[in-house]
Formats: structure tokens, sequence, C-alpha cells
């Protein structure tokens, strides 16, 4: 463990893995669900598990638009395992009683917004919360989450413009397997240029997360949510994380 990586108590750690653990166990119980027949849908998140890392650096008054691979992440935000499981089946106790894709969760109290069926247009709702809570004495930053498919969607460049323009504490967070379901999407993105991997957008640096590395996503997530703290702008960063 680093230097950096000690200002958190080794029970945020243990908390932390036993949130990316039970991530990964979800996942696998769900595909043997979903291959049975038991469940009728599964949209996979294993890989991303260092996502929950981020919860680390963020406040209760902080807003999450998190994606349906930020399993970890809402564990460690505080969603019980129960809330999966209940989605699984559309339970009259699931978030939404059946009427959503049972990946997408959402919940008030712990300010994780709900997911919409087009992905993009969770970036459009992150930012208009931003607008509203941007001058909050407590500083809140709204996460936004999304997929490196996803990020192709005219509503995800629309709102990164919006943001830079009116100048918002969103996080957009990419999370880059390199494939948008199946379809491969090396050299297919607005951050793969023809002359090389970008290094801005819109005028925002872009921050290259590496997944694997928990410790480092911690650091990383904390200088970024901490500058967000401090400067009320946005901030643009690559969840790198290709499948094994």
């Amino acid at each position: 463990m680093t230097n950096a990586n000690r200002n958190y108590p080794m029970d945020e750690w243990l908390r932390l893995y036993q949130c990316m653990w039970a991530a990964r166990r979800l996942e696998e119980v769900a595909t043997d669900l979903a291959r049975r027949g038991e469940i009728y849908f599964h949209l996979g998140g294993d890989g991303h598990e260092a996502t929950a890392a981020l919860a680390l650096a963020l406040r209760p008054e902080d807003w999450l638009h998190p994606h349906y691979r930020d399993i970890a992440l809402m564990l460690a935000r505080g969603l019980p395992v129960a809330a999966f499981v209940h989605a699984w089946y559309a339970t009259d106790l699931a978030a939404t009683r059946g009427r959503d894709m049972p990946p997408f969760q959402c919940d008030p109290d712990l300010h994780l917004m709900p997911m919409p069926t087009l992905v993009g247009n969770n970036a459009l709702h992150a930012v208009g919360v931003a607008a509203q809570v941007c001058h909050h004495p407590a500083r809140p930053i709204v996460y936004c989450g999304i997929g490196d498919g996803g990020s192709q969607q005219g509503e995800f460049l629309e709102a990164i413009a919006e943001a830079v323009r009116s100048r918002l504490p969103v996080l957009f967070f990419v999370q880059d397997n390199r494939y948008a379901l199946s379809t491969p999407t090396a050299g297919r993105t607005w951050y793969h240029r023809p002359d090389g991997p970008a290094d801005e957008f819109y005028g925002l640096p872009i921050v290259r997360i590496p997944g694997p590395d928990v410790f480092e996503v911690a650091r990383m997530c904390q200088e970024l949510v901490s500058g967000m703290r401090a400067d009320r702008q946005p901030r643009l960063a690559i969840f790198e994380c290709p499948r094994l």
C-alpha cells in the first residue's frame, strides 16, 4: 500500500474489498441464473469492481448517476445485496418493481439516481442535477458513469459541452472495457483519434485511470473529486478496464 492510500483506515479497505467481492459474486450468480432461464435478463459488470474505490472520495451529499457496470460502486455507496436479487426477480421490493432492466438500480436516500434504458441520457440528467446543486454550501459533486459504447451517444456529448460551458461539477466517468456489449470499440470513440489517443475533449483534460489497480483508482479519484470541490469544474476520466 502506497503512502497516498494510507489516508484511508484499514477497515475502509476491508469494506471496499467486501463490496468488490460481493459484486463479482453477484455477477457469477446472475449469469448462472440467466443461463438457466430463472431470470430474464442480465447485463454484466465483471472486471469493473475497482469503481468501488470512488466511494472513498464521496460524501453523502454527492449525487450519483451510475452505469449498470457500477455494481461494486453502488454496494460501496450502501445499496444492499438484496436490492439486486429483488431486481432480478422483479419483486415488489425491487426499486422499480420490474419496470426497468434488473441491473438498473436507484435509491433516493443514497442519492443514487434512476438509470435510463438509453444510457446516454443519464449524462443530461447528471448535468441538470449539477446545475441545481452547484452553489450548495456543502459543495457536492455529481458522478456520471457510462460505458465506452454509450459515450458515443449525442446526449453524452451534449452533456459534456453544457457542463464545460456552465462550469458544472460533473465527473464524467467512462468505463472502457473495449466493448459496447459485443461490439469492439477500439479506434471508434471520440478519445481515439487518427493520430493516437486524445488528451482532451471540449477543453477538458482526459484522465486515464488504470481499472485493475484499486489503490491507484482510489488515489486518482480522490484527486479528481478534491479538485472538483475546490474549483466547481467538470472532470473527464476514462476508466480503462479491458476484458480478460
